[in-house]
């Protein structure tokens, strides 16, 4: 017997917890690890409600905290004992209801995101305990992904509603420090002082300048190291550490790709929405058009219309007036967009048939952008 616990927006959109009463064993998924999760990875994400996780934690206690004597998680070790897991899990809860209501009283208060994550630390009561530190998310980056969650990007101050992109603040930036040798001469000592953090934010206008100048991707890059250095949070030391290497060795263009088992699974309303992703407008070359699909595998029909520079589908739809038409199946496509084949293999395999308008379907596919890994610390 198995009883779960629906925990939806917590530790991710779909996700449960679950009791083996039989056994008083208690999963908590992902919900409860042995180190502070994210509420906002840092490889990009959607936030999460630090609320709801906590709630539901406090939900699981009072479902099965008499009754649960071994818990464990999707990673790392069991807890054993009683007292012992429901020690653990009211300090798991607590750890992120803290951060989240002491977050929001300071936002009501007026403080910024920056602000909110230097004047937040961990009480005292959560020190002792390896499980609620900073090992893997941070109460820096956090606290600011709860601030986002509720208020958004705008942290109300004009000055930060619509700044220059960083080229054309960087240049200005350096201009008015006077000059890039002074620059440099400034931020070494800061450098030497131990000042990395600002450091690397100066430098970072140095870098969008002119990110031909080693001497400026050099300290940048040492400052990087020295934050990786100290940096208790993996995923911090990591970031740091990345930067370094690309300011010093350059980014590898890498190009996005869809496994093949993805493309197994992707619906037909993810493609198109994937379609619209990649559209590239200013490539295509036509007026309004409105493209026949049909797809041999699940025997629908769909229509693609291209007008405003978007695309919008129809489901299980034809037009006898159609620009263009093709057959295909799902996987085609979703090979296709994940960059495991091209239009031109799989027309000459015949997995792709163009019954009309065949200038326009070569136009449409080759107006869809292939992602490739971007430098995100120098100009693209």
């Amino acid at each position: 017997k198995v009883v779960f616990q629906n925990t939806p927006d917590a530790e991710a959109p779909s996700e449960m917890n679950f009791f083996f009463p039989d056994k008083r064993l208690l999963c908590m998924a992902e919900n409860c690890t042995h180190t502070m999760h994210n509420l906002y990875p840092i490889r990009g994400a959607q936030t999460r409600d630090a609320l709801a996780w906590s709630k539901y934690i406090h939900e699981a206690l009072l479902l099965w905290g008499e009754q649960t004597e071994t818990m464990f998680a999707t990673h790392h070790w069991p807890r054993f004992g009683n007292q012992e897991v429901r020690e653990f899990l009211c300090l798991q809860r607590d750890v992120y209801r803290w951060q989240h209501d002491q977050t929001m009283r300071l936002a009501n208060m007026g403080y910024v995101p920056t602000e909110i994550a230097e004047m937040l630390k961990l009480p005292e009561e959560y020190l002792n305990e390896s499980h609620v530190q900073g090992y893997y998310g941070t109460v820096s980056h956090n606290t600011k992904a709860v601030y986002t969650k509720y208020l958004g990007w705008y942290d109300g101050n004009p000055s930060n509603l619509n700044p220059l992109p960083p080229v054309e603040a960087g240049e200005k930036y350096v201009e008015y420090m006077g000059g890039t040798e002074e620059l440099i001469g400034k931020a070494n000592k800061a450098y030497e002082e131990g000042d990395y953090r600002w450091v690397v934010q100066v430098m970072n206008h140095a870098v969008f300048a002119d990110p031909t100048n080693t001497k400026v991707r050099n300290l940048q890059a040492d400052a990087f190291e020295q934050l990786g250095y100290q940096s208790e949070s993996g995923t911090w030391r990591n970031a740091y550490l990345t930067a370094a290497r690309e300011l010093r060795y350059g980014s590898l263009r890498i190009p996005a790709s869809m496994g093949r088992q993805i493309a197994h699974a992707v619906t037909i309303d993810q493609l198109f929405d994937m379609i619209g992703v990649r559209f590239n407008p200013k490539k295509f070359n036509h007026g309004p058009t409105r493209i026949n699909w049909h797809f041999t595998d699940l025997e629908e029909d769909h229509v693609l219309g291209i007008e405003r520079s978007t695309v919008h589908h129809d489901p299980n739809a034809s037009d006898n007036e159609a620009n263009a038409e093709i057959t295909t199946t799902r996987k085609v496509i979703a090979l296709i967009l994940g960059n495991q084949t091209t239009l031109e293999e799989v027309i000459e395999s015949g997995d792709l048939v163009i019954h009309s308008g065949e200038a326009i379907i070569e136009n449409f596919f080759g107006s869809l952008e292939s992602f490739m890994t971007a430098p995100l610390i120098e100009p693209k």
